[in-house]
């Protein structure tokens, strides 16, 4: 009889991760399109749930509140942590930030809170000062007063209005929101809410968020929000409604040699030229950050060959700072 092969520890604990990942920052997906997110059977999802239970992450899926619900967490008790160490994990949050568009960046937040609380009395309000003023207020600008009441309101489904800073509209603006999901993307702190008077989903950066107002009552999340489809083809910051779109970019040798060994989006494909350049092909919600964030910060060494229409904003955007640079002259 012919032996099963072992799994390699490493796939099964990346699959653990991902499954983890998914619990929290998608709950509201059903099982079906749980194990589908994670391209794995019905069978293999069953096996990974009980794994992680015999480590001490127990979740279900509560039919009546639709959404897959987290009964048990293991504590994990910290032990001989210094004053330094617990207070570079305050301002390790400005690096964690970057890691990508999940919710456990934040996560990551709450968890330095927990390890603040516990703290001497002597170092607590330091590290207070350290993660509220210097972290969060003056390099994110939020409130960590607003950024609370924002968290419960999205764990409890509790509906909010708020004032908000609106740069599209250039003014302030009441608005009434029911918080979905809080995360950090592009080094900054965002909300996504449904805005009832609209009708949708918007993406709201915390930092604009003025005042709240109060509680207005409760909602229920819609069953099509998803946060990770909804993000997975944002390229820095932006997600839209419409399909996303392919971009092509060539760099030459000296910058292909730099963007070859960075990922860029989980979409990226690259092909490689014997004359050491590179293109480099993206699927993503919003071409313009791909222009902004990537091929503009390599001047002539990154040429955009699609879509048409992205080489020709390149081009009206170039010849806008070349008359700039002409006209102060």
């Amino acid at each position: 009889m012919r032996s099963k092969p072992i799994e390699p520890e490493q796939h099964r604990t990346t699959r653990l991760i991902k499954l983890i990942c998914e619990i929290k920052s998608n709950p509201w997906q059903t099982p079906a399109q749980l194990w589908r997110a994670l391209e794995i059977s019905r069978p293999q999802f069953f096996k990974d749930k009980k794994a992680l239970a015999k480590l001490g992450f127990v979740f279900d899926y509560d039919r009546k509140r639709i959404r897959y619900v987290i009964k048990k967490d293991l504590y994990l008790p910290v032990s001989d942590l210094t004053a330094v160490e617990a207070l570079s994990l305050v301002m390790a949050v400005r690096q964690i930030s970057a890691a990508g568009d999940h919710t456990l960046a934040f996560d990551a937040v709450r968890a330095i809170k927990k390890i603040i609380a516990n703290s001497e009395k002597r170092i607590r309000e330091l590290l207070e000062y350290a993660l509220d003023d210097d972290v969060l207020k003056n390099k994110f600008k939020v409130d960590s007063r607003i950024i609370e009441e924002l968290w419960q309101a999205q764990e409890r489904w509790i509906r909010l209005e708020i004032v908000y800073d609106d740069f599209s509209q250039n003014r302030e603006r009441t608005i009434q929101i029911d918080p979905y999901t809080l995360y950090f993307k592009g080094r900054a702190l965002y909300l996504d809410a449904f805005v009832p008077e609209e009708k949708k989903v918007l993406m709201f950066r915390v930092s604009r968020v003025k005042q709240i107002l109060g509680r207005v009552g409760n909602f229920a999340v819609r069953e099509d929000y998803n946060f990770r489809e909804r993000h997975r083809h944002s390229f820095r910051v932006i997600t839209t409604d419409k399909p996303p779109q392919l971009v092509r970019i060539k760099f030459q040798a000296n910058a292909a040699r730099y963007i070859d060994e960075t990922y860029h989006h989980e979409s990226q494909k690259k092909a490689h030229f014997t004359d050491g350049s590179l293109v480099l092909s993206l699927t993503v919600s919003d071409p313009r950050e791909v222009l902004w964030y990537l091929v503009f910060p390599w001047g002539d060494e990154a040429e955009i060959l699609e879509p048409q229409w992205l080489r020709e904003e390149a081009i009206r955007v170039a010849q806008q700072i070349v008359a700039k640079y002409q006209t102060d002259k």
